[in-house]
């Protein structure tokens, strides 16, 4: 079964799971973001690649609020 929704809708799945899809036949660019995460002792210490694609930010990432963008979604 075919992941479906609404425009602006996200898609996630495990880096290594095999994706493919149909060319776009919508008249709007697709956007993909690959995210590779890690413990923070764990974050690269030689900077070879440029910050866009090796981030320099290495603080924890923290939870939010489950309803955080309720208040978002409310005003659009």
């Amino acid at each position: 079964m075919a992941p479906t929704g609404t425009p602006g809708s996200v898609v996630m799945f495990y880096g290594k799971l095999a994706r493919a899809s149909p060319p776009n036949i919508s008249p709007w660019d697709r956007v993909i973001v690959y995210l590779s995460l890690c413990t923070v002792s764990n974050h690269i210490t030689r900077f070879e690649r440029a910050e866009w694609i090796a981030h320099r930010d290495f603080d924890p990432i923290r939870a939010l609020l489950d309803d955080c963008l309720m208040p978002q979604a409310a005003a659009e």
